[in-house]
C-alpha cells in the first residue's frame, strides 16, 4: 500500500477514536428500504472481471482470528500455524493484502445515522463490484478481523509480555475487558452469526448451476436472498467498526456502552434468522444440483452430444470455475473439443510410479510418435483420499503437474464432491489402490472403454483411438511371441538395433553365479564372429530397486496378460499369454533363470538349458560361421551327443554351400570343404 493510503489510513483511524459513536435505531427494519431497491441497487454494483479468490479458505483464517481476538481467556496461546499467504487468487489486478487495506479505509470512516451508513455500505459495494458476491462479504470480514486484531492482539500478547503491555497502554487499550464484557459478548454474538451467514453466501457461489441446468424458483428465490444477505453482512461489519470508540470509553459510561451492545445483540439474533432461512433454501439447491449431476453422469453415454464439451463441462463441475493446466500454461476446455480424451485418474503423488511415466513415454515421447498427429490429450485427474487437501499435499501437486506434458486440472481440490463419489464408485478407480485408470472419452463425449491403461502401456500411440475394440484390432494384426511386443519402448536402443538387424538375448536371475557365467559364454561366442546384445534383468520382486528399464520390463508383462486375460477365453490361451504368464509366475527357487533370445520371433531358454547350448557353440568353432545366434541356439538344442568323431559327405552346390549345413546324425554344423569337378 502506497504511504499517501497508510496516512489516510492512520488520519481515519484517529477520527473514528475520536468520534461520538452513532445509534442506529431498527438496525435490520428494512422496510425504509425496499428489498428490491436494495437488491436493484446492488446489481448496478455489479461487474465481475474474472477474478477469483479463494473465500472458503480466506473465511476460515478470518474466523480463526475473530474468535481467538474476542477469546474471554487472554492467556491462552496463539495460534502458531499462518496459511493467510496460502490463500489462492487468481485473475486479479491486486493483492489480497491490498484489498483488505483499501476496504478498510472505507469502512473506518465515521457514519453518523442509517441513512449515512447505508451509503457507505454502496460505496463499498462499489469498491468492490469486480468481486463475486462471496469475494465481497468475505473481504469485507477481513478488514473487520483485521482492525479489531489490531486492536486486541497487543491486550492477549500484554499478559507475558512486558512490551506488548506498553503498547497497549499507548493505544490507550483497556487491559482490563471485564468491564467491556457485555459489549464484547454481543459483538461477539454477531460476529458469529456475520460468519455462518457468510458461509452460506460461499457454499451457495461455488454449486455447479451452470452444469445442473436447474430450472427451479428456489433456485432464484435464493440467489435474492444471497445478494440481500451480502448486503447485511457488509453493512453489519461496517457497523461493527463504527461501535469501536465504545471499547474506549471509561467505566462511567458503561450506560451508553451497554446501549451499544444492545443494538449489536439485535444486528446479530436477526442474522441469525436470516442465516436460518438462508441454509434451508442453500442446503435445498445443493441436493437438487447433486441429484441432477449424479444422474447426468450415470447417463453420459444414454445421451447424443455433437461434441466433448458438455460431458467435460458436466465432469468438471467444481466449486468454482475450472482451470486446466499444461505446465504452466492455462488451457480451456473448449481447447480439447474434437479431441479424444483420456481421463486419468490416480492419487496425486503419481511422480515415483513407474507406470505414470512409462503412460506419458509411450503417448507423448514413443519414437513412432514423431509423424503422427496427436488427436488426442491426457487429461489428468488427481484424486485425493481423504476429504480435505493439506498445503504439503497442494504444493506436490502443483510441482507434479508443472513439470508433466499432460494437462491437469488446475485446482483439484475444488471439484465437485459429487462428481469426486461418481469418479470412485461407478468409474474402475477405487482408493487405496495402487493402479491408475485411464477412462477413454471420444471425440463425441462418448466413454469409449473404461480403462485403457494396459493397451497404451503396450502399443502406445499404436492404440489410437484407445477404445475396445481397437485392442481387439491389435492382437488380431500381430498376436506374435516377439521381442518388439515386451521390449518396444522400453529399452533406448531396441529400435536402433531393430534396424541394424541385431540379435537379442534378455536374461533374468537372481543367481549371480549363474548370470556370470552365461555372460562369459556370451562374450566367448561373440569372438566367434556372432553379434548379438545382451540385456540382464533381475526378477520382477527386485526390479522396483533396479533400473526403470526392469521395472518397465515387468510392467508390460503384466499389461499383456491382464489385457490377454480380458480377451481370450480359458480354453484358448495362445502361446503369448502362456510365455507372459511363465515368466511372470517363474520359480527362481528350482530354476536357475531364464533367457529370451532372438530378432523376429523369439525363444526362450531355461538355466542349465542355455548355458549347455553356448557351450556346444563354443565347441563347433569356426563351423558355426555363418549362423546367426539364433539359429545357432537352435541347432544347438537339437544336437545329439556322440561317442566318437565320425564323417559325413555331403555333397551340395556351391551357391548353397555358402550356407551352414548341419549333420542328420548329430545335427551339429559340418566342416566346409571345397571339391572342384
Amino acid at each position: 500500500m502506497s504511504d499517501h493510503a497508510n496516512k489516510e489510513t492512520r488520519h481515519l483511524q484517529i477520527q473514528v477514536f475520536s468520534t461520538q459513536p452513532i445509534t442506529m435505531n431498527s438496525p435490520m427494519n428494512i422496510s425504509a428500504l425496499n428489498e428490491d431497491i436494495i437488491v436493484e441497487q446492488l446489481l448496478r454494483t455489479h461487474d465481475p472481471d474474472g477474478r477469483w479468490i479463494d473465500s472458503k479458505t480466506l473465511l476460515q483464517e478470518v474466523e480463526a482470528i475473530l474468535s481467538f481476538i474476542l477469546e474471554s481467556d487472554v492467556s491462552k496461546p496463539l495460534p502458531t500455524e499462518n496459511c493467510m499467504t496460502n490463500i489462492e487468487v487468481f485473475e486479479s489486478k491486486e493483492t489480497l493484502p491490498y484489498a483488505i487495506s483499501r476496504i478498510s479505509v472505507q469502512m473506518l470512516c465515521p457514519c453518523m445515522g442509517e441513512n449515512e451508513i447505508h451509503t457507505r455500505t454502496m460505496l463499498l459495494f462499489d469498491l468492490l463490484k469486480e468481486y463475486r458476491w462471496d469475494a465481497k462479504a468475505v473481504l469485507v470480514l477481513g478488514a473487520l478481523a483485521a482492525t479489531y486484531g489490531g486492536l486486541m492482539l497487543p491486550i492477549h500478547l500484554g499478559v507475558n509480555d512486558p512490551v506488548a503491555a506498553s503498547i497497549a497502554t499507548l493505544n490507550q487499550l483497556p487491559i482490563e475487558r471485564t468491564k467491556f464484557r457485555p459489549w464484547l459478548n454481543s459483538l461477539g454474538l454477531l460476529i458469529k452469526a456475520l460468519v455462518d451467514v457468510t458461509k452460506c453466501i460461499t457454499e451457495f457461489e461455488r454449486l455447479p448451476f451452470k452444469q445442473a441446468k436447474l430450472d427451479s424458483s428456489i433456485v432464484g428465490e435464493t440467489m435474492s436472498n444471497i445478494r440481500l444477505a451480502t448486503y447485511w453482512v457488509v453493512k453489519s461489519a461496517l457497523a461493527c467498526l463504527q461501535q469501536i470508540p465504545y471499547y474506549f470509553k471509561q467505566p462511567q459510561q458503561a450506560t451508553e456502552s451497554r446501549r451499544a451492545a444492545g443494538e449489536l445483540s439485535s444486528l446479530g439474533y436477526q442474522l441469525r434468522s436470516m442465516h436460518t432461512r438462508l441454509s434451508k433454501q442453500v442446503e435445498e439447491c445443493s441436493t437438487q444440483i447433486e441429484e441432477t449431476i449424479h444422474q447426468r453422469l450415470r447417463n453420459i453415454n444414454r445421451e447424443t452430444h455433437q461434441d466433448n464439451q458438455e460431458v467435460l463441462q458436466l465432469l468438471f463441475s467444481l466449486e468454482d470455475d475450472l482451470l486446466l493446466q499444461q505446465y504452466s500454461s492455462q488451457i480451456a476446455i473448449t481447447d480439447l473439443k474434437e479431441k479424444v480424451i483420456l481421463l486419468l485418474l490416480s492419487k496425486p503423488e503419481p511422480l515415483p510410479t513407474e507406470p505414470f511415466h512409462f503412460l506419458l513415454q509411450q503417448l507423448y515421447d514413443h519414437p513412432s510418435n514423431t509423424n503422427t498427429k496427436q488427436n488426442y490429450e491426457i487429461l489428468w485427474i488427481p484424486l485425493q483420499t481423504s476429504q480435505k487437501w493439506t498445503y504439503e499435499e497442494k504444493e506436490t501437486f502443483k510441482l507434479s503437474s508443472n513439470s508433466l506434458p499432460c494437462i491437469s486440472v488446475k485446482r483439484p481440490w475444488l471439484m465437485n464432491p459429487t462428481v469426486l463419489n461418481f469418479l470412485r464408485t461407478e468409474w474402475p478407480y477405487r482408493d487405496g489402490e495402487e493402479t491408475m485408470v485411464v477412462v477413454v472419452m471420444d471425440t463425441n463425449g462418448k466413454v469409449v472403454n473404461m480403462n485403457a491403461m494396459d493397451m497404451v502401456l503396450v502399443w502406445g500411440v499404436k492404440a489410437y483411438p484407445f477404445t475396445v475394440s481397437r485392442e481387439d484390432e491389435l492382437w488380431e494384426e500381430d498376436d506374435r511371441w516377439s521381442l518388439k511386443l515386451i521390449l518396444d519402448g522400453i529399452h533406448p536402443d531396441f529400435n536402433t538395433w531393430v534396424k541394424q538387424g541385431r540379435e537379442i538375448i534378455i536374461l533374468g536371475s537372481d543367481d549371480s553365479n549363474w548370470v556370470d557365467e552365461t555372460k562369459s559364454l556370451a562374450r566367448r561366442i561373440q569372438n566367434l564372429g556372432f553379434e548379438f546384445e545382451l540385456i540382464e534383468l533381475s526378477t520382477r520382486t527386485s526390479a522396483k530397486e533396479e533400473s526403470s528399464i526392469q521395472e518397465l520390463f515387468w510392467l508390460r508383462l503384466e499389461s499383456i496378460k491382464r489385457s490377454k486375460l480380458r480377451r481370450t477365453e480359458s480354453s484358448k490361451r495362445d502361446r503369448v499369454f502362456e510365455e507372459v504368464t511363465e515368466l511372470l509366475e517363474f520359480d527362481y527357487g528350482t530354476r536357475k533363470g531364464w533367457a529370451i533370445v532372438g530378432k523376429g520371433s523369439t525363444e526362450k531358454i531355461v538355466g542349465e538349458n542355455l548355458t549347455e547350448r553356448m557351450r556346444r557353440i563354443l565347441r563347433w568353432g569356426d563351423s558355426a560361421a555363418g549362423m546367426s545366434f539364433t539359429e545357432a541356439i537352435r541347432v544347438a538344442e537339437e544336437e545329439e551327443p556322440c561317442e566318437e568323431s565320425h564323417t559325413v559327405v555331403v555333397v551340395v552346390p556351391f551357391e548353397e554351400g555358402l550356407r551352414v549345413v548341419t549333420c542328420e546324425k548329430c545335427k551339429r554344423p559340418m566342416k566346409r570343404f571345397v571339391a572342384y569337378q
